[in-house]
């Protein structure tokens, strides 16, 4: 599929903050003789004006009566509020390509893969592609660093029992190591659990306590070290799969009154029993059960320019230089979710066929 325009769209969801393609990034391709429309303010809030993309060569648009081109790439970070779907829906035109964080594995994503089915697009998420996390490509490696700092930071301030802060950190992905790092450098006590071995070094190295988790009997085995625990922050997950459940009621129970606990995967299943995604849920032992889905949020312009980055490399090794994207590359063949009419079996989603 041949692309001759690039659309970065203004993020639509509360409190998303971030921008698909910074000023530095547009500048590059619009020297490589594309044409890329930005969306009116879409990175206001981080920090980049309207200005700056007319300055390096972009065309701003505003959205109200705009339509899709054919033979579009379209960038975004998230998907889009359900008010702005809605508009988007019917503007849509075959031979266009979207490209994001499309949350996948929510279930709520359901009427967004329909209209995007039904409008024949083709939709790429990033979280399946299969990259090791310090790939210059990995968008969700580069925003799950983010994450895993921020969110040890928002327990931290959340906790106000009297007990001394004891940090678990569940899963050694990016998001995993950020909270572990960040805590290590605040001089916390802290034990990591994570499934390969590969890892010991470098974190028992840093002073940081390394469990292995067996093949089977995870929760059994994790709930054994949490009985003087007062904060958690789980960032279990694989490519492609629902996060495995890691803390059921029982281990739940175990942990100091008053502790936090911080589900970085609410919407792809949660390894946490009652997490809710961007909720806090309030257990009958005061133990807060926290998701917040976009942390990098709070850092909107370093994220942006971390996401763009990514996108950057990422564009570079799918396109040719005629702008030609295969689809059939094995990289792209993993991670598309909707193409042409057809919903990516793989991905177990609801039924569609209506």
């Amino acid at each position: 599929m041949k692309i001759n325009k690039i659309i970065v769209l203004k993020e639509t969801r509360a409190g998303e903050a971030r921008v698909a393609f910074t000023p530095e990034t547009t500048a590059y391709f619009v020297n490589k003789k594309y044409s890329i429309l930005v969306e009116k303010n879409a990175g206001k809030l981080a920090g980049f004006s309207d200005q700056n993309y007319i300055d390096v060569g972009a065309t701003v648009f505003e959205f109200d009566n705009f339509i899709f081109p054919e033979n579009s790439l379209i960038l975004r970070v998230k998907i889009p509020s359900k008010e702005r779907q809605y508009l988007e829906k019917n503007r849509f035109r075959p031979d266009t390509i979207m490209l994001g964080f499309l949350d996948p594995l929510d279930r709520e994503i359901t009427p967004y893969v329909s209209d995007w089915k039904n409008a024949r697009i083709t939709t790429i998420s990033l979280e399946l592609l299969d990259l090791t996390s310090d790939d210059p490509r990995n968008a969700q490696a580069a925003m799950s660093r983010f994450a895993g700092k921020l969110a040890l930071q928002d327990a931290l301030q959340r906790y106000q029992a009297a007990l001394p802060k004891k940090v678990t950190v569940l899963g050694t992905g990016p998001a995993g190591l950020g909270a572990a790092f960040m805590a290590r450098e605040l001089n916390l006590p802290l034990q990591l659990f994570g499934r390969q071995e590969r890892h010991r070094q470098s974190v028992e190295a840093a002073g940081i306590v390394y469990r292995i988790l067996p093949a089977t009997g995870k929760i059994e085995f994790i709930r054994k070290y949490l009985n003087d625990q007062t904060i958690v922050i789980a960032a279990a997950r694989n490519v492609g799969e629902r996060s495995p459940l890691l803390i059921d009621a029982a281990s739940l129970a175990v942990l100091s009154e008053g502790s936090i606990v911080v589900d970085l995967s609410a919407g792809e299943g949660g390894c946490v029993a009652g997490s809710q995604q961007d909720q806090v849920v309030l257990t009958e032992k005061n133990i807060s059960i926290v998701n917040i889905s976009g942390y990098p949020k709070a850092e909107p312009r370093a994220a942006s320019e971390a996401y763009s980055e990514a996108v950057f490399s990422l564009l570079n090794e799918i396109m040719d230089f005629n702008g030609e994207i295969n689809l059939e590359d094995s990289l792209l063949n993993a991670a598309w979710v909707t193409d042409r009419g057809e919903v990516n079996k793989k991905l177990n989603l609801l039924s569609f066929d209506r």
